[in-house]
């Protein structure tokens, strides 16, 4: 009899998106002695992430100095090379970000895509079936996220531009009452990139969802 691991098999999974491009994904792991090994999110691994991956797709996509950059205030989002990296390509004007002059409001996964829409997308369509092991969760991630079509991604801002007006014209107020039937006359649509990370797992589903920098999925045990 073989003992059970204290914890399931995971894989840590980064994806930053805009109106035009999904970019990634991109798994956290470092290589041991049997193979890639999952590792935890901090400033040391997701500066060099962004700067290897995230700029360069930018750059390709010649955006980088239209962009605005949006993410939440997780610790590794506002380690002094990350802020540096970000102030370096964007400028303090063109960042959303705990630590810089336009903060990303705490605790309100509402007008976070990343949040009201991408998880639960993911969760659908990641757990019809079970896994056999990691690598088929990292294809099957790989699938879906490449599967998300321009349409869809310009969809979800325009959302948020919804909310973010709707919000404006209540002075701050609960908007969830007017979201159903409230069309805007125009939306401003500047190019945005709103970065995230999860943790994907093999075990069961443990919903700890929150306004952060992580959020756990585990699939349901067979």
């Amino acid at each position: 009899m073989q003992p059970l691991p204290l914890h399931s098999q995971k894989v840590t999974v980064w994806c930053g998106f805009t109106t035009a491009f999904i970019g990634g994904p991109f798994f956290f792991e470092e290589i041991g002695p049997s193979g890639p090994v999952t590792c935890t999110v901090n400033g040391t691994r997701y500066e060099p992430l962004l700067r290897n991956q995230l700029i360069p797709a930018l750059q390709q996509h010649v955006c980088v100095d239209s962009t605005i950059f949006m993410q939440d205030g997780a610790l590794p989002h506002v380690a002094t090379p990350v802020k540096q990296l970000l102030n370096l390509h964007f400028g303090n004007d063109r960042i959303i970000s705990r630590h810089f002059p336009t903060a990303w409001p705490e605790r309100l996964p509402d007008l976070n895509p990343c949040d009201f829409w991408l998880w639960g997308y993911l969760k659908d369509v990641l757990y019809v079936s079970p896994f056999a092991n990691l690598t088929e969760l990292k294809n099957r991630i790989t699938q879906h996220i490449h599967n998300i079509t321009t349409e869809i991604l310009r969809s979800v801002v325009e959302h948020v531009v919804l909310c973010f007006q709707l919000i404006g014209e209540n002075d701050g107020h609960h908007i969830e009452h007017f979201l159903r039937n409230w069309k805007p006359t125009s939306f401003l649509m500047a190019s945005s990139v709103f970065a995230f990370s999860t943790v994907f797992g093999l075990g069961k589903i443990k919903n700890r969802f929150q306004f952060c920098f992580s959020y756990s999925f585990w699939p349901t045990d067979n």
